[in-house]
């Protein structure tokens, strides 16, 4: 298997103009990913409207991205485990996200991530 660029889809949830997804892609096949994170719509500042949003969006997202040959793959969990479970998995060899301005709590879980990335030596873009 070749080695896969990982898209890590968080709050831009399109194709088009997406700098990341167009970034990884000229390296090699790109494997979309988001992750529904219970504890992340725990937070005060989530809500059921937000993620009926969010859900929506992730429909139009699946099918922008299976066309393009490669439909998202959505797993439910918290954020690390599952960056882990796949780097066991697959052959991963850098991960992509568009920059966002989050809460305190999606801080804390990108530095969670960026530490996980650098002890197995994978670049986060």
């Amino acid at each position: 298997m070749k080695p896969l660029q990982l898209v890590w889809f968080k709050r831009d949830l399109r194709v088009y103009d997406h700098g990341a997804l167009a970034e990884a892609a000229r390296r090699g096949p790109v494997l979309p990913l988001y992750i529904a994170e219970p504890e992340y719509w725990s937070q005060p500042d989530a809500s059921g409207r937000h993620w009926a949003f969010i859900a929506e969006c992730l429909g139009e997202l699946r099918t922008d991205l299976a066309a393009l040959g490669q439909p998202l793959v959505i797993r439910v969990g918290e954020a690390v485990p599952v960056l882990g479970e796949l780097l066991n998995r697959l052959p991963i060899q850098a991960v992509w996200s568009h920059e966002e301005t989050g809460n305190g709590w999606t801080y804390a879980r990108d530095i969670a991530v960026g530490d996980l990335l650098r002890t197995r030596g994978i670049p986060l873009h």
